[in-house]
């Protein structure tokens, strides 16, 4: 059987991170041709000379515009278009009361969840409007749908992704291209500060990872590779269908 990706053009923003790593990883294992797109060019250019198959790495900052339009065509230039975005990159808010959040916090969490998501889809929609098909995949977060306290910055920019998700698969299903997110739960990585959280309670961190492994109802982290295999799947044909929908990857914390 043919890879799912043979030959397709994916870009994955926030490549050098755990999620993005194993995304880059896992797309290139189905076939597809690989752009690791981050803020540290160095590591996004040595994991693109690690994949299997074609790859390069280029820096990119997903606050700025002119990246983005940089990116989307340093991409097609290189491999002749892009069918595959991968909107990945992020940053999280520190733990603290919503009256110790600063402006200055406010605004780089945005900026870069939210703001960059817009920014670097409008980069890549007009190759992918042109070719008639592209997948756009959108991390989000399970908090977006659910709240959760003393991360609001966070919490609020990824409920904006679910409603820049919306909005682009209404606007662009019958061009032929879908778009979806996926909702990570509780991993093991830098994303999910249990050190900050655990002071706060009085915890070591070690009670504290406990304590969220106890609130999975499967009882088990989920790995970035969890999450690649959902995105690798949502960027195939199978999943030509689906469109404007939500893929939680959280170990049942959040059902409905």
């Amino acid at each position: 059987m043919m890879p799912d990706l043979d030959g397709r053009v994916a870009v994955v923003t926030g490549g050098a991170g755990a999620i993005g790593r194993a995304t880059s990883a896992c797309l290139s294992e189905q076939g597809a041709r690989v752009v690791v797109a981050d803020l540290r060019g160095s590591e996004a250019a040595q994991l693109a000379d690690a994949l299997e198959g074609e790859a390069i790495g280029v820096e990119h900052d997903v606050r700025d515009s002119d990246s983005g339009v940089a990116l989307a065509a340093r991409a097609t230039e290189v491999f002749g278009r892009v069918d595959i975005l991968v909107n990945n990159a992020g940053v999280n808010s520190p733990t603290c009361a919503v009256t110790d959040i600063s402006d200055e916090e406010w605004d780089r969490v945005m900026d870069t969840n939210a703001r960059g998501t817009f920014v670097t889809t409008r980069a890549f929609l007009p190759g992918m409007i042109e070719q008639g098909s592209g997948r756009i995949i959108n991390l989000s977060s399970i908090v977006g749908q659910m709240g959760s306290p003393f991360i609001l910055p966070y919490t609020a920019s990824k409920a904006a992704v679910i409603g820049i998700t919306h909005a682009l698969a209404a606007e662009y299903a019958s061009r032929g291209i879908t778009v979806n997110s996926v909702h990570p739960g509780l991993l093991e990585t830098g994303m999910h500060d249990f050190d900050d959280w655990a002071k706060r309670e009085g915890m070591t961190l070690d009670e504290a990872v406990e304590h969220f492994r106890n609130l999975i109802p499967q009882r088990e982290y989920q790995t970035p590779r969890d999450i690649a295999e959902m995105i690798a799947f949502l960027a195939s044909d199978r999943a030509r269908h689906i469109t404007g929908a939500a893929f939680n990857v959280d170990g049942g914390i959040r059902m409905h």
